[in-house]
């Protein structure tokens, strides 16, 4: 029992170590990637250890491991690109590892629920998570310097993101209309491997909206009007 009830925080508190370490390292020294790039992707990465906090500790989410350990796992990737002399990058890399042992562990399991709850189904969960990292991906792609579509890009995946889960319905036709083409306007301001970073993300999003399950998320769930009569049992 006292592991069950320990193990969780221990983890989210190295999760969150590694996470706050990585941004400190964006905001400090964010080389090779400009000032705004680097925003976003500190944006993105702070954005993820909420969700896949609340996720562990308050949901239960299985999702959320994984979304723990792919946000440590870009940790990770970050403080390399950095550099590793640096001290605050090497405290990062060994905050984030060591995150990943203790993500990646059998003392989570007993914490996290082990059948899938009966809420939306995992495409349509997938779709404002996806969403929300559209600005990390932009910061990426841009890593020199930010031009407006690809801000625009940036700010108009979360948004529709946060719409959608919020089960506005002009958030799924934003991801699935507005999105592709500011994904396209913004992989013009790019460079070639930045581009096809943005389109290929861009079309896994919209994919994800177009899909049943996404349009099923946002169906309210009611009863028939009027409601069915009960038969009387004859003798």
């Amino acid at each position: 029992m006292p592991q069950r009830i320990t193990a969780p925080y221990v983890v989210s508190a190295l999760f969150a170590a590694s996470s706050l370490l990585t941004i400190t390292l964006l905001a400090f020294d964010p080389e090779p990637f400009s000032p705004g790039s680097a925003t976003l992707i500190a944006l993105g990465l702070l954005a993820y250890t909420v969700i896949a906090l609340v996720g562990i500790l308050l949901v239960l989410a299985p999702w959320a491991r994984w979304l723990a350990l792919a946000t440590t796992l870009g940790a990770l990737v970050i403080a390399a690109i950095v550099g590793f002399d640096l001290a605050l990058a090497v405290a990062s890399a060994v905050v984030s590892l060591t995150a990943v042992a203790g993500i990646s562990g059998p003392w989570l399991t007993l914490w996290l629920r082990r059948r899938p709850g009966t809420g939306p189904e995992p495409r349509a969960v997938a779709l404002p998570l996806l969403a929300v990292g559209t600005a990390p991906v932009v910061g990426f792609a841009s890593w020199s310097g930010l031009a407006i579509a690809a801000v625009v890009f940036a700010v108009l995946g979360p948004v529709g993101g946060w719409a959608y889960a919020r089960a506005l319905r002009w958030g799924l036709w934003v991801l699935r209309l507005g999105y592709p083409v500011a994904a396209v306007v913004a992989a013009t301001q790019v460079g070639l491997a930045g581009a096809t970073l943005l389109v290929l993300y861009a079309a896994v999003v919209v994919l994800l909206a177009w899909s049943p399950e996404a349009s099923r998320a946002q169906r309210p769930i009611s009863a028939r009007l009027p409601a069915p009569r009960p038969r009387r049992r004859t003798q």
